[in-house]
């Protein structure tokens, strides 16, 4: 009973463990309610942005500017508090997409010079990835977006980590110390329960070793 009420209690701390922090966003906030957040994308496959953070339900105008010839997405993931695991494709990254629709998503072209307008409404509270979903150009193309805090405070996410293994490893002591105790205090209740010999019928064990005189 204390293993499974301690098991439960550590569930909870199983989180992915983080990595190395992401490039942060950037954007330019006016004390209107409306945000206003410039990205420029080159063929260096590297968002360029100023860095701030937007206001949950400002109006954000997003302005992304090509400096190259290359194709690139500004994809903002809606789920706050999540980064993509870094070996993820395009092919990944789109299939995510294709069922969580993004904050927004700001297709450019390869046109050098050229800008391209979105609006969104900051969303909740919390730290959101956005990436480029061309392929091969993620991770590269990829940093977070802070709404109402600060846009660094997120670390990637590439797996469990360390410390999953060393809870879950506690966790399964724990089950397995309980099942042992469980076995020894059942075996010895059942030993101290056990009916004498005499009581099945059989003569009581001489512990002299000599053989007991029978009975007239």
């Amino acid at each position: 009973m204390v293993a499974a009420v301690l098991a439960i209690a550590l569930i909870p701390a199983l989180e992915p463990a983080g990595a190395a922090p992401r490039a942060s966003s950037g954007l330019r906030t006016s004390a209107n309610g409306v945000d206003f957040l410039n990205v420029s994308v080159s063929d260096q496959l590297a968002f360029t942005t100023n860095i701030g953070e937007v206001q949950p339900g400002d109006s954000v105008h997003v302005v992304v500017t090509q400096l190259g010839t290359v194709p690139h997405t500004f994809t903002v993931s809606p789920t706050a508090g999540y980064t993509f695991p870094t070996t993820d494709s395009a092919s990944d990254l789109q299939a995510y997409f294709s069922s969580h629709a993004p904050i927004v998503n700001v297709q450019v072209g390869s046109t050098t010079g050229a800008k391209y307008f979105a609006n969104f409404t900051a969303p909740p509270v919390g730290v959101y990835e956005y990436v480029c979903t061309q392929p091969g150009h993620f991770p590269s193309m990829s940093g977070l977006l802070g709404s109402g805090e600060a846009p660094g405070s997120l670390s990637t996410s590439n797996g469990p980590g360390a410390p999953v293994y060393i809870i879950s490893g506690v966790i399964v002591g724990l089950v397995v110390l309980a099942l042992v105790l469980g076995f020894v205090v059942g075996k010895r209740r059942g030993a101290a329960e056990e009916m004498p010999p005499e009581r099945l019928g059989y003569p009581e064990p001489n512990p002299s070793g000599t053989q007991a005189p029978k009975a007239p």
